[in-house]
């Protein structure tokens, strides 16, 4: 029998401000429900991608906002963003670059709502180069495969960041939220193993409703799995079994709240995000958050009462928190790249 207990919350600390948000909208409280009876539909799986990087097709709603050019980095497949009226090399001599890692249960391509809020930041911050990154899926390229992939992108990203004095943000959500903090972890590690000097690479990692644990032991899980209205620990379990391969769930490299967090304080890499708490994803990411204040990293989340996974990515449906969860997003990353 389960015992429902309240779910845990983040709090502000000397170096992680919470906003914490209660209120829900009739609207938002009626998509839920729609949500919740076409969930396994939602969620079904395509086709196996092949092993590699997908090569993607550009749907027209964001080509409708944005200039997007496909290249490759590494075999893996990037696309860039910019406003229709910038000279075409324009996003390559900006300073602050943001590399984007859509959720899909590594396992599904980026869909409609990942473009348009690529399309978004691009729009809405001018100081940034906004790519979003192929990266291979499960099951044909699961974690030991896709994550060792990606790191070696990683190198060619720092070594033209050193090159050109830019500086990198690494985003995501859900699963695209835990391979940014993989590869910032990575990153910040190098640069310390590298000898510190000077400032990282990275600048800041921004993770939305990301999976941090891919144990799925926290026992809040099942307090919030009847409220999720797309989740439940069975698909969370599912989709970590499908996505692990030759690594073991408890391995660092696989669950980020298992690593030494401190490398983002030593390297100077701040760490901000978004909690949807009635999302069984939220009670390991509290606990993340908890850890990185321990560490005394610095960060700004949001953590929203009553709200499913990912909701920032429904702002183009026009749902009210949506839009103000993406607001919150892109003023934090104005703020970064404003940061001396």
């Amino acid at each position: 029998m389960v015992t429902h207990r309240p779910p845990p919350i983040a709090v502000s600390t000397a170096t992680i401000k919470v906003d914490h948000r209660e209120s829900r909208s009739a609207a938002n409280h009626a998509v839920q429900k729609v949500i919740k009876v076409f969930s396994s539909l939602i969620l079904k799986a395509g086709e196996p991608e092949p092993a590699g990087s997908p090569q993607l097709t550009v749907p027209s709603a964001a080509k409708k906002e944005c200039r997007i050019v496909e290249y490759q980095v590494e075999e893996i497949f990037l696309y860039r963003f910019s406003k229709a009226d910038e000279p075409e090399d324009s996003p390559k001599s900006k300073r602050h670059k943001l590399f984007y890692f859509a959720g899909g249960g590594f396992r599904g391509r980026p869909t409609k709502e990942h473009w348009l809020l690529c399309a978004e930041f691009c729009s809405n911050m001018p100081q940034y180069e906004v790519n979003l990154v192929s990266y291979p899926l499960a099951p044909n390229s699961p974690a030991h495969v896709s994550i060792t992939h990606i790191q070696r992108l990683y190198h060619i990203f720092e070594k033209e960041g050193k090159a050109q004095g830019s500086r990198i943000t690494l985003a995501g959500d859900s699963a695209g939220g835990n391979i940014a903090l993989l590869l910032g972890i990575f990153g910040a590690s190098k640069h310390i193993q590298d000898s510190g000097d000077g400032e990282c690479v990275i600048e800041s990692i921004m993770a939305i409703c990301p999976a941090v644990d891919h144990r799925n032991e926290n026992p809040h899980i099942d307090t919030i799995d009847p409220l999720d209205p797309i989740l439940s620990r069975k698909v969370i379990e599912e989709v970590s079994e499908g996505w692990k391969g030759e690594w073991l769930l408890s391995d660092p490299r696989l669950s980020p709240i298992l690593a030494d967090l401190s490398c983002f304080k030593q390297a100077g890499v701040k760490v901000d995000g978004v909690i949807a708490l009635h999302d069984v994803l939220s009670p390991d990411a509290v606990e993340f958050v908890n850890r990185l204040s321990e560490s005394e990293v610095e960060g700004e989340w949001l953590q929203w009462e009553k709200q499913m996974h990912c909701f920032p990515l429904m702002f183009s449906h026009g749902i009210h928190e949506a839009v103000a969860g993406k607001d919150w997003i892109v003023n934090v990353l104005r703020r970064r790249s404003q940061s001396p």
